[in-house]
């Protein structure tokens, strides 16, 4: 029978651990044993500022007949009978005192340097294990030792959004969480302020299991309110299938505030990715961005966005609180607007604001045509949810035409690593330039390139930036956190298709071994790029294995196409990086595909 993902996956999420844990222990179980800083650049139009003030939602599914390679993971099984005459392979001689015996653990006894191998017993005689012990038969079923200690009775199986650990029966939600990655079953949404308010904006959700239906609940929190209501009923998302809530409250418009509620969130019987799209389709002015599970939320970032070239369409950045009586404080490189309770800040400046669950906390640059929000440090004593965003922008921006939404769910400085792979995305034209910042994550990060870029090295401080433009991808490293960011150019800046998008890097650090992802809808193109140890283990995309890798220093790159949109697949042998891209007239999309979301950073 072909494996699930998330038995695929189970090293990455130590779900492995948690049930071989338990299944290795069989025996031992039964016997006892144990160029510039901060540079700014352009944009032009404008919109009209239809809203819809609804908060309900409507949706579509897509089911996906995508899969990923059958990796096993047969060690979590342990098959023993009481006959064995050897236990493991702590046996040091072929003799042993008995076939009968509770414990198959030898002793090693020498005398006169004669080796002799004797059986002890820590139970009587004639019992394999204690009766009444629970153990993992494998990630999906318990074992109970009968009432005679003679064996192990048949195997119990769990519930289907359950997993095995330590011989209980334990929720996956439950699981995920103990080494956190980008999957969860709790996730927060917002609808962005974009250059078209009329577009609604969407949360995508995956299942990444290839035999478990996903239960998968919205609820929105009306305006004013902090209290979330369910909208309509659960619905059932088919085996690495993906659902589509579309998202239909009004924008923030371009202001300093706070808003009271406004919020979206999605939560599942069983781990999920999710995605949010402004707006989901392939329309003139939109980005996304992978959005991390409410578990992984912390209170400290680093802002990224970048800057507008026209009035009204400004920088900004979003958060929302997870927890009451959250109190964040943030400090801001330029000048930002007033209002709804929050102060007006010179650059330099700062303010504190209190935040309840569901509040949402949006902060606009007060010079809109060229202001920038990017380098606001934000430190909270609660987890926040936030997002970097321009309402369009041009990049470069230099006079190249046709802004776009670009927004990134910001990476927690927590998760922030010392080498990147500086991968440029897939070429659309091979004419366009390659433009990145660099984020300081805190004083004094000494910071170089592989080849070497312009500009480099260079040192960073705690929220200062660096930004240049490159033709080609690098090796990015540092003696501290730090974050590079990519800045997909627009059309008419040579790449003659797509336009901007706002791309994290992922640190190598936090690369996983297995990766489930979802695509934009109704792009004619879409990638996968693939980021591997030079000569490293093969990766499999649905099953097929991907060739054609560039060399990036100690690392190899592969940009390789998918043909169906929806769930995806991807899992080796070893670590490696995704970043998923696509590219439609005049818009595009990219983000990173998942990461470990393990605390390398301490704040």
């Amino acid at each position: 029978m072909r494996k699930t993902w998330l038995e695929i996956s189970l090293p990455l999420l130590s779900i492995a651990a948690l049930s071989t844990g338990c299944t290795d222990d069989v025996v031992d179980e039964a016997d006892g044993g144990q160029d510039e800083i901060g540079a700014t650049e352009t944009v032009d139009e404008s919109a009209d500022d239809t809203t819809t003030e609804t908060g309900e939602e409507s949706g579509t599914m897509e089911g996906s007949s995508e899969t990923a390679d059958d990796t096993t993971a047969d060690d979590t099984t342990a098959d023993t009978t009481a006959d064995d005459t050897t236990a493991d392979d702590t046996t040091a001689d072929d003799t042993t005192a008995d076939d009968t015996t509770a414990d198959d653990t030898t002793a090693d006894t020498t005398a006169d340097d004669t080796a002799d191998t004797t059986d002890t017993t820590t139970e009587d005689e004639g019992t394999f294990c204690e009766p009444g012990l629970t153990i993992c038969f494998d990630a999906d079923n318990t074992q109970t030792c009968v009432d005679d200690g003679s064996e192990f009775g048949d195997p119990v199986p769990c519930d289907p959004t359950e997993t095995c650990q330590n011989g209980v029966c334990i929720p996956l939600c439950d699981a995920v969480e103990a080494e956190p990655s980008s999957i969860g079953c709790s996730f927060f949404a917002n609808r962005m302020d974009n250059y078209n308010p009329g577009d609604n904006d969407s949360l995508v959700v995956g299942n990444i299991d290839s035999v478990k239906t996903v239960s998968a609940q919205l609820y929105f929190v009306p305006n004013g309110s902090n209290v979330e209501q369910a909208q309509g009923a659960p619905v059932n998302i088919p085996p690495e299938g993906t659902y589509t809530f579309t998202l239909t409250n009004a924008q923030i418009e371009s202001q300093t505030t706070i808003r009271n509620g406004g919020v979206y969130r999605v939560e599942t019987d069983i781990p999920i990715v999710a995605y949010q799209h402004s707006p989901i389709g392939s329309v003139f002015t939109n980005d996304a961005s992978m959005l991390l599970p409410e578990h992984a939320l912390t209170g400290n970032y680093v802002v990224n966005s970048y800057p507008a070239t026209v009035g009204n369409y400004p920088s900004y950045f979003t958060a929302i609180a997870v927890t009451d009586g959250t109190t964040v404080n943030f400090t801001v490189p330029e000048a930002t607007a007033g209002g709804g309770g929050v102060t007006a800040l010179n650059a330099g400046g700062s303010t504190s604001v209190m935040l309840n669950r569901y509040d949402t906390l949006n902060v606009v640059v007060q010079q809109q045509n060229g202001g920038d929000v990017s380098g606001t440090v934000v430190e909270s004593d609660g987890p926040l949810w936030l997002v970097g965003a321009t309402e369009c922008a041009n990049v470069p921006n230099n006079g190249t035409l046709y802004c776009d939404h670009m927004e990134e769910a910001n990476l927690p400085l927590e998760y922030w690593g010392q080498e990147y792979v500086g991968a440029h995305v897939p070429y659309r034209s091979g004419n366009e330039d390659f433009h990145w910042r660099v984020y300081g994550g805190e004083d004094g990060v000494q910071i170089n390139t592989d080849p070497v870029q312009a500009g480099f090295p260079l040192t960073l401080n705690k929220g200062e930036w660096y930004q240049f433009s490159t033709t080609e991808s690098f090796i990015i490293s540092g003696d501290g956190p730090f974050l590079p960011v990519q800045y997909m150019e627009g059309t008419t800046g040579g790449a003659g298709d797509g336009d901007p998008s706002q791309i994290q890097s992922v640190p190598t650090e936090q690369f996983l071994d297995a990766y489930a992802f979802v695509t934009g809808t109704d792009y004619p193109t879409h990638y996968v790029q693939i980021i591997r140890p030079a000569g490293g283990a093969d990766v499999l995309v649905d099953g097929q294995v991907v060739g054609d890798y560039y060399t990036v220093g100690t690392f190899e790159v592969a940009d390789y196409p998918l043909n169906q949109e929806g769930t995806h697949f991807a899992n080796s042998d070893q670590p490696f990086g995704i970043v998923s891209v696509g590219y439609s007239p005049a818009t595009s999309y990219g983000y990173p595909g998942g990461l470990k979301l393990q605390v390398i950073n301490p704040q």
